[in-house]
């Protein structure tokens, strides 16, 4: 539409005004396609006004192209540079996918949430800023505190440009993929399904004690990167967020604050409607009532970040389902997102809002559907554990303070300062503080902004009649704390004992009151009458003076750990550590000291304490074993000998081998490792590793050479003279052994053959035996026949077997010969091999073996079995064994003659028989 004011108003020619009109028809033409083809397009794909138009985040990694792509794969396994909440991630839907299909499958000693990228930029509709990478050169270093280290083997079953990871990987078995600053795996290009890799992950610490100590002093630039809300978002989500969070204490508090509200107050489902793109945080926590991960994870991380606590949004796999043992099956329906905090000297560390025991549950339904069984147990958060089938507890609702925006009770006033519904304001016994109700007295009521707990900095307010008193001493056990401002408040730190009396000091004179010591599960409120106060100055409260130590790191003997200590979340600060009674450290702001543990193995006492607060921990400090065996039978010099290195009946890799004081290998992954022994009487082993060094002894080198050496020296000796005696000479012994060689190939070549005919006879007797049986289903045969008739092929069969082993083994010591005599002799076996060929039947003989054509000459033609295996040995042994042929030479013309007698009977009776028939 073109208002009045357009600059088109003055065209005066009727062919610039339609021109005109033409082009402004083109570009509204051209808007209404922009507006709809996206609308019309596959989900996932990219619209054409999309091409043409740059787009922020564009590239999968910030700074322009970059390997990865930018999404378009599978699930999580190819994941862009940017992602939209409640849109698509790397195909369409994929966290609201419930495919049951597998996307790889994870060989790993521990469950993990499986990561394939992190984004750090919330624009409202999503997220962007995946980090850009470099390639891969070696182990990654670990930043922060280091608890457990995870080895792992994946299996792609799809392509993937995103490398499935623990947190935080270190290494990785290949030399072609890329590290993003935020420590993802990607490739250049995707890998194809079938692709397998092993990695190494080092776990941060998930103890809450650990994390309770962490403090707000972040790295600049941590906090530049992953703090930032847009103005919009921060507007509504930062009020809501500072009353929910009002009585945190750590950063630990807030984040577990903020996923309990979220997890008690909205429902988990897939079926969602698309949000505003302006600000889905903010449309999720005030309006909405269900979602799924994106939403679950995006609105933690934007709380979290209007506190200014350090958050990103995680994208990547849950656990999947246990298929084997320390094997798992993750599936299309497990693609996932997530939270991860950092913390100030830990590092980044996983939160899951999404409540688990839905998601399970609806995983559990997808697989119900495709007829397969499914049961699953993950970590989600710190502390939190959840598992198909098996009820969890639910986490107490947090309440939701209301602003006029959000829904949900509210546990918390204005000020952030908790109250004890129905409860009567009065001294901690319960008793009343005045004479007279409802009227006025000269009782000072104290108000503490939490509980009281070693170590914690309080905010006592005293009042009277409910207005605040300006001007009183405050005392914490007899020390001074401070004065009380125009608001009645002071701020004191309660002190490390067993007990804690609060004394407040009247002002213009009043006389002292003293206020009885609040106890862990008591109100926050109570009041201090003047005499009545006094009464109860007898009355005592313990306080908690239990601490709770926890110890991260690798307990090896000579390693450092660190030790954690806190009560109620409350570090334990400048407290004093002990190791086996010797002081060793000082804990730090967050309660945390460095400590080196001893170079003997054996049980460690850390023990923290400073005044009545006191607590330990006990660290057992495996010692290092060693064991041998010899790869031979027996220990010799010059053999090997394989090492065995472990710690508590755990293999120890990479650890050092010594010989005799000479380090000659290190222990593989199985803790093992082969060195060759010297030659010498003994030798030494000794296994270095963590400080301590474990040796053994291999002796008896000598005796067990002289065991396996004497037996084989006497032998030789008697043989040296036996041959002596018997006049052998070197010229004997090499005619003898090339005799032995040659009865060896001969022995090799009969039994062949003795094979041979075995299998041939075998298969005719077969074929014969189903004649007989059959003739013996006809009638044509008796039982007794058939068994008279196998008892002879039996009695033939062994006295064929002995006599071949016996041409075989006689034909191996045959005498020497000239080489012409050897010649004609074996003209004249091969002229009696054709000879016999004349009198088989067999068609195609050349594609048969001497064994067969002699079983076919015995069978079918009925001649003379002696004589044919004697011209069948002969073959054998002049054409295949190399054998003297003059041997053979009497033998088989004997035997060519019985055979061209027989067949010239056999011919001779087959006439008279064609005769007959004639006459007849």
């Amino acid at each position: 539409m073109v208002s009045d004011d357009s600059p088109f108003g003055d065209v005066s020619a009727d062919r610039d005004y339609l021109r005109v009109l033409l082009t402004a028809v083109c570009v509204v033409a051209l808007l209404l396609a922009a507006a709809t083809l996206p609308i019309l397009a596959p989900a996932g794909a990219q619209s054409p006004a999309e091409s043409l138009v740059p787009l922020p985040g564009e590239s999968p990694f910030e700074g322009g192209s970059s390997p990865g792509g930018s999404g378009g794969g599978l699930g999580a396994l190819n994941p862009g540079g940017q992602t939209s909440v409640g849109g698509d991630l790397g195909g369409d839907g994929a966290f609201t996918s419930q495919s049951t299909e597998t996307h790889f499958t994870v060989r790993s000693a521990e469950p993990a949430y499986w990561r394939t990228a992190a984004y750090g930029n919330y624009t409202g509709a999503g997220w962007t800023g995946r980090a850009r990478p470099r390639p891969y050169d070696g182990p990654i270093p670990t930043e922060g505190l280091a608890d457990a280290t995870v080895s792992y083997d994946v299996q792609l079953a799809k392509s993937a440009s995103s490398l499935p990871t623990v947190w935080r990987p270190r290494t990785v078995s290949r030399d072609d993929v890329l590290v993003t600053q935020d420590r993802a795996i990607t490739t250049e290009r995707a890998l194809p399904a079938g692709t397998t890799y092993s990695a190494t992950s080092v776990t941060p610490p998930d103890d809450p004690a650990v994390l309770r100590a962490s403090g707000r002093d972040y790295p600049e630039h941590i906090e530049e990167r992953y703090t930032g809300v847009p103005a919009e978002s921060s507007a509504r989500i930062g009020p809501f967020t500072d009353r929910l969070t009002a009585d945190s204490e750590s950063p630990y508090e807030t984040a577990t604050i903020v996923e309990r509200w979220l997890e008690a107050n909205k429902n988990y489902s897939l079926n969602v409607s698309q949000p505003p793109d302006d600000d889905v945080a903010s449309e999720f926590v005030f309006e909405m009532d269900e979602g799924y991960c994106e939403y679950f994870a995006t609105s933690m991380a934007v709380m979290l970040r209007s506190q200014d606590i350090p958050a990103r949004y995680v994208v990547g796999y849950s656990t999947g389902e246990r298929t084997g043992r320390s094997e798992y099956t993750v599936r299309g329906m497990n693609a996932h997102a997530w939270v991860e905090v950092y913390f100030e000297g830990v590092g980044w560390v996983k939160f899951d809002p999404t409540p688990g025991q839905e998601r399970l549950a609806s995983e559990q339904q997808a697989m119900r559907n495709a007829s397969q069984s499914y049961s699953a147990s993950e970590s989600g958060s710190p502390g939190e554990n959840f598992s198909v089938g098996t009820p969890t507890p639910t986490p107490p609702g947090t309440a939701a303070p209301t602003d006029g925006e959000g829904t949900g009770a509210t546990g918390a006033d204005e000020t952030g300062t908790e109250t004890d519904g129905g409860s009567d304001s009065g001294d901690s016994d319960g008793e009343s503080s005045g004479d007279d109700a409802g009227g006025e007295s000269d009782a000072f009521s104290v108000e503490l902004n939490r509980t009281a707990t070693p170590g914690a900095a309080v905010t006592a307010t005293v009042t009277r009649d409910g207005a605040p008193i300006e001007g009183a001493a405050v005392y914490f056990n007899g020390e001074p704390v401070g004065t009380t401002g125009p608001d009645g408040t002071v701020v004191g730190t309660v002190p490390y004992e067993e007990r804690l009396t609060i004394s407040v000091s009247a002002p213009g004179g009043e006389p002292s009151l003293s206020v009885p010591a609040v106890p862990r599960d008591a109100g926050r409120a109570f009041a201090v009458a003047g005499p009545r106060a006094q009464q109860s100055a007898n009355e005592t409260f313990d306080l908690e003076t239990e601490a709770a130590v926890s110890v991260t790191g690798e307990t090896v003997t000579g390693g450092e750990v660190t030790v954690t200590a806190s009560v109620d979340d409350v570090p334990v600060r400048e407290a004093a550590v002990f190791r086996n009674d010797e002081r060793v450290a000082t804990t730090d702001r967050r309660g945390r000291a460095t400590v080196t543990l001893p170079s003997e193995p054996g049980e460690v006492l850390l023990t923290v304490r400073r005044g009545s607060v006191r607590g330990n921990a006990t660290v057992e400090l495996e010692r290092l074993a060693v064991s041998t065996s010899p790869t031979l039978p027996l220990a010799l010099p010059g053999t090997g000998q394989t090492v065995n290195a472990t710690m508590g009946g755990e293999p120890v890799a990479n650890a050092t081998i010594e010989l005799d004081g000479t380090p000659v290998a290190s222990t593989g992954a199985t803790g093992t490792a082969t060195v060759g022994l010297p030659l010498a009487s003994g030798a030494e082993l000794a296994v270095s590793k963590h400080g301590q060094t474990a040796t053994t002894t291999v002796g008896g080198l000598f005796v067990n050479a002289a065991l396996v050496g004497v037996p084989l020296a006497a032998l030789l000796v008697g043989s040296v003279a036996g041959a002596r005696r018997r006049n052998v000479t070197p010229a004997t012994l090499l005619a003898l052994l090339g005799a032995a060689r040659e009865a060896a190939v001969g022995a090799l070549v009969a039994l062949a053959g003795l094979c041979d005919d075995l299998l041939v006879s075998l298969r005719d007797r077969l074929a014969l035996t189903a004649a007989a049986l059959r003739d013996l289903v006809a009638g044509r045969a008796t039982p007794s026949e058939l068994l008279a008739a196998l008892r002879a092929w039996l009695r033939d069969r062994r006295a064929a077997a002995e006599e071949a082993v016996g041409d075989a083994f006689g034909a191996a010591s045959g005498a020497e010969a000239a080489s012409s005599d050897g010649d004609a002799a074996r003209i004249t076996v091969r002229e009696a091999w054709s000879r016999f060929l004349g009198h088989v039947s067999l068609r195609r003989y050349w594609t048969r073996t001497p064994g067969e054509i002699a079983a076919h000459a015995i069978e079918r033609d009925r001649l003379p079995p002696a004589a044919v295996r004697t011209v069948r040995d002969a073959f054998r042994a002049v054409e295949y064994g190399q054998r003297d042929a003059e041997s053979h030479v009497e033998g088989i013309e004997e035997a060519i003659q019985t055979i061209e007698a027989a067949a010239r009977e056999r011919e001779a009776g087959d006439d008279a028989t064609d005769g007959s028939e004639g006459r007849s």
